[in-house]
Protein backbone atom coordinates (compact mmCIF):
# COMPACT_ATOMS: atom_id res chain seq x y z
CA UNK A 1 0.00 0.00 0.00
CA UNK A 2 1.54 3.37 -0.99
CA UNK A 3 2.59 5.79 1.75
CA UNK A 4 1.83 9.47 1.28
CA UNK A 5 5.03 11.54 1.67
CA UNK A 6 3.99 14.35 4.00
CA UNK A 7 1.85 12.53 6.57
CA UNK A 8 2.94 8.89 6.36
CA UNK A 9 -0.65 7.83 5.66
CA UNK A 10 -0.82 4.44 3.98
CA UNK A 11 -3.72 4.42 1.53
CA UNK A 12 -4.85 2.01 -1.18
CA UNK A 13 -3.73 3.01 -4.66
CA UNK A 14 -7.22 2.36 -5.95
CA UNK A 15 -9.55 4.08 -5.58
CA UNK A 16 -7.42 7.22 -5.34
CA UNK A 17 -9.37 9.84 -3.41
CA UNK A 18 -7.74 13.24 -3.15
CA UNK A 19 -8.35 16.71 -1.81
CA UNK A 20 -8.56 19.13 -4.74
CA UNK A 21 -9.27 22.37 -2.87
CA UNK A 22 -9.49 23.66 0.66
CA UNK A 23 -11.01 26.87 1.98
CA UNK A 24 -10.28 28.09 5.51
CA UNK A 25 -11.73 30.97 7.46
CA UNK A 26 -9.62 32.24 10.36
CA UNK A 27 -11.78 33.34 13.27
CA UNK A 28 -10.92 34.29 16.83
CA UNK A 29 -12.29 31.00 18.13
CA UNK A 30 -11.07 28.57 15.50
CA UNK A 31 -10.43 27.90 11.85
CA UNK A 32 -13.41 26.33 10.13
CA UNK A 33 -12.72 24.79 6.75
CA UNK A 34 -14.25 22.92 3.85
CA UNK A 35 -12.17 20.75 1.54
CA UNK A 36 -13.37 19.23 -1.71
CA UNK A 37 -12.73 15.49 -2.14
CA UNK A 38 -12.48 14.06 -5.64
CA UNK A 39 -12.17 10.70 -7.33
CA UNK A 40 -10.82 10.67 -10.88
CA UNK A 41 -11.66 14.36 -11.31
CA UNK A 42 -15.22 14.02 -10.01
CA UNK A 43 -16.29 15.73 -6.76
CA UNK A 44 -17.50 13.01 -4.40
CA UNK A 45 -17.91 15.04 -1.23
CA UNK A 46 -16.50 17.48 1.26
CA UNK A 47 -14.47 17.38 4.46
CA UNK A 48 -15.97 19.93 6.84
CA UNK A 49 -14.86 21.19 10.21
CA UNK A 50 -16.50 24.04 12.11
CA UNK A 51 -13.28 25.00 13.89
CA UNK A 52 -14.79 24.41 17.31
CA UNK A 53 -12.57 21.50 18.37
CA UNK A 54 -14.96 18.88 17.05
CA UNK A 55 -13.95 16.25 14.47
CA UNK A 56 -13.82 16.67 10.71
CA UNK A 57 -16.83 15.18 8.95
CA UNK A 58 -17.37 13.69 5.50
CA UNK A 59 -20.35 15.11 3.62
CA UNK A 60 -21.08 13.17 0.40
CA UNK A 61 -21.88 15.12 -2.77
CA UNK A 62 -24.80 14.22 -5.00
CA UNK A 63 -25.43 10.49 -5.24
CA UNK A 64 -21.96 9.39 -4.08
CA UNK A 65 -22.40 6.54 -1.54
CA UNK A 66 -20.81 7.50 1.79
CA UNK A 67 -20.16 3.80 2.45
CA UNK A 68 -17.62 3.72 -0.41
CA UNK A 69 -15.50 6.36 1.29
CA UNK A 70 -15.95 4.67 4.68
CA UNK A 71 -14.63 1.40 3.21
CA UNK A 72 -11.62 3.28 1.85
CA UNK A 73 -11.03 4.75 5.32
CA UNK A 74 -11.18 1.26 6.83
CA UNK A 75 -8.35 0.18 4.52
CA UNK A 76 -6.07 3.13 5.38
CA UNK A 77 -3.33 2.95 8.01
CA UNK A 78 -1.01 5.28 9.88
CA UNK A 79 2.05 3.54 11.28
CA UNK A 80 0.27 0.26 10.44
CA UNK A 81 -2.68 1.19 12.68
CA UNK A 82 -6.25 1.83 11.49
CA UNK A 83 -7.33 5.46 11.18
CA UNK A 84 -10.72 6.98 11.88
CA UNK A 85 -12.65 8.63 9.09
CA UNK A 86 -12.04 12.01 10.72
CA UNK A 87 -8.28 11.46 10.98
CA UNK A 88 -8.17 10.27 7.38
CA UNK A 89 -9.84 13.50 6.25
CA UNK A 90 -7.41 15.60 8.31
CA UNK A 91 -4.41 13.72 6.86
CA UNK A 92 -5.63 14.08 3.27
CA UNK A 93 -6.07 17.82 3.85
CA UNK A 94 -2.57 18.06 5.36
CA UNK A 95 -1.12 16.28 2.30
CA UNK A 96 -2.91 18.78 0.05
CA UNK A 97 -1.81 21.81 2.07
CA UNK A 98 1.86 20.77 2.32
CA UNK A 99 1.95 19.97 -1.41
CA UNK A 100 0.47 23.39 -2.17
CA UNK A 101 3.09 25.11 0.03
CA UNK A 102 5.89 23.14 -1.62
CA UNK A 103 4.72 24.12 -5.12
CA UNK A 104 4.64 27.80 -4.10
CA UNK A 105 8.15 27.62 -2.61
CA UNK A 106 9.56 25.76 -5.63
CA UNK A 107 8.60 28.69 -7.87
CA UNK A 108 11.25 30.71 -5.99
CA UNK A 109 13.92 27.98 -5.75
CA UNK A 110 12.98 27.30 -2.15
CA UNK A 111 11.69 24.32 -0.22
CA UNK A 112 10.16 23.58 3.17
CA UNK A 113 12.00 22.65 6.31
CA UNK A 114 10.44 20.46 8.99
CA UNK A 115 11.30 18.85 12.30
CA UNK A 116 10.28 15.29 13.08
CA UNK A 117 9.96 14.62 16.81
CA UNK A 118 11.01 11.26 18.26
CA UNK A 119 7.31 10.24 18.36
CA UNK A 120 7.08 10.81 14.57
CA UNK A 121 5.14 14.07 14.70
CA UNK A 122 6.30 16.37 11.88
CA UNK A 123 6.04 20.16 12.06
CA UNK A 124 6.83 22.54 9.21
CA UNK A 125 9.31 25.03 10.65
CA UNK A 126 10.07 27.31 7.71
CA UNK A 127 11.22 27.71 4.14
CA UNK A 128 14.81 27.66 2.89
CA UNK A 129 16.74 27.99 -0.33
CA UNK A 130 17.15 24.49 -1.74
CA UNK A 131 20.56 23.23 -0.52
CA UNK A 132 22.63 21.92 -3.44
CA UNK A 133 25.39 20.04 -1.62
CA UNK A 134 26.11 18.16 1.59
CA UNK A 135 28.21 21.14 2.75
CA UNK A 136 25.24 23.47 2.08
CA UNK A 137 23.04 21.24 4.23
CA UNK A 138 25.61 21.09 7.04
CA UNK A 139 26.08 24.89 7.02
CA UNK A 140 22.33 25.47 6.95
CA UNK A 141 21.75 23.11 9.86
CA UNK A 142 24.42 24.90 11.91
CA UNK A 143 23.30 28.41 10.98
CA UNK A 144 19.69 27.71 11.90
CA UNK A 145 20.58 25.79 15.08
CA UNK A 146 18.67 22.72 13.99
CA UNK A 147 17.02 20.71 15.21
CA UNK A 148 15.43 23.07 17.74
CA UNK A 149 13.64 20.29 19.61
CA UNK A 150 15.90 17.83 21.47
CA UNK A 151 15.89 14.44 19.77
CA UNK A 152 14.11 15.71 16.67
CA UNK A 153 15.37 15.33 13.12
CA UNK A 154 15.63 18.34 10.78
CA UNK A 155 14.52 17.57 7.24
CA UNK A 156 13.95 19.38 3.96
CA UNK A 157 11.88 18.39 0.92
CA UNK A 158 14.36 17.60 -1.88
CA UNK A 159 11.72 17.47 -4.61
CA UNK A 160 10.81 13.81 -4.21
CA UNK A 161 11.08 12.98 -0.50
CA UNK A 162 11.98 14.40 2.92
CA UNK A 163 15.74 14.29 3.40
CA UNK A 164 17.69 14.77 6.63
CA UNK A 165 19.99 17.75 6.83
CA UNK A 166 23.62 16.66 7.23
CA UNK A 167 24.28 15.28 10.69
CA UNK A 168 20.60 15.25 11.71
CA UNK A 169 19.35 12.38 13.84
CA UNK A 170 17.70 9.62 11.84
CA UNK A 171 14.07 9.00 12.60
Amino acid sequence: MPTLPHTGLQAPDHPRYEVTSCRELELLRGTPFQATLSLEGRTIGFAENYGDGDTTEFVPHGDFPADDFAQFADACRLEHQPVSLSLLLDLLIEEFNVSRLLRAQALHGRTLLREVAPNGTATISGAITMPATTDDRRRLRGALGLPRTPGAAAQFWNGSHWEHLAGAAAS
